[in-house]
């Protein structure tokens, strides 16, 4: 059974595609407006969840010497479910985003939707470029390494079209104990549309770590 917290991000999507792709009357404007505002009312009426409460969600989905479980090879996976690029928690994400470990390689299939929009029919460029980070950031489920993005890297190649699937691919370049470089491609239809190269700053943990180092 699909959580509500899912649900409701998806029907709020969901009406960021539909603000996005249709002509729109004022009068449903309107009434859906009014609809968006109780529910904000009804939403603001629970408690505020704290910063350490985000840390240590984040710590037990996605940093493995903290807890999150490795991904074995071939395994669909979610990154994180509050991220703003693939989280299932989160409205904000592509309309879709399925990861899955290949290998060394992680593979994630995104289908952006028309409230991500940039130029008409393609993909915002800031948005491909947060596409890869994400992806990136999710191959600490399949290396265990941790870290922050220091450096990004994008050249885009062609364009990346909304309402249809593309194939970002990731895989690690190199490793040392200060940083690690990921390297990542997206396929669609057969050509390669936008390449990255991503840098990261390690964040070594040991047994007395918490998740407020991450924080730091």
């Amino acid at each position: 059974m699909t959580d509500p917290k899912s649900q409701f991000a998806e029907a709020l999507h969901a009406s960021a595609d539909l603000l996005s792709s249709r002509s729109v009357t004022p009068e449903v404007l309107v009434a859906a407006r009014d609809f968006v505002e109780r529910a904000n009312e009804l939403l603001a009426t629970e408690p505020v969840r704290s910063l350490d409460d985000r840390q240590a969600e984040f710590a037990s989905q996605m940093v493995v010497p903290m807890g999150a479980p490795m991904i074995p090879d071939g395994a669909e996976f979610e990154a994180f479910t509050a991220s703003p690029y693939s989280g299932k928690h989160n409205a904000m994400r592509p309309t879709s985003v399925t990861y899955r470990r290949v290998g060394d390689e992680v593979h994630a299939d995104v289908l952006v939707g028309a409230a991500l929009e940039g130029a008409p029919g393609r993909a915002h460029g800031g948005l491909t470029a947060a596409i890869f980070d994400d992806v990136m950031g999710a191959m600490q489920r399949t290396t265990g390494l941790s870290g922050y993005t220091r450096e990004l890297t994008v050249e885009y190649l062609a364009r990346l079209p909304i309402d249809e699937v593309v194939r970002f691919e990731a895989q690690l370049a190199s490793s040392d104990d200060r940083t690690f470089t990921i390297e990542a491609q997206a396929i669609h239809g057969g050509t390669t549309v936008a390449t990255a190269q991503g840098v990261f700053t390690s964040v070594r943990f040991d047994s007395d770590s918490s998740a407020d180092g991450l924080a730091q």
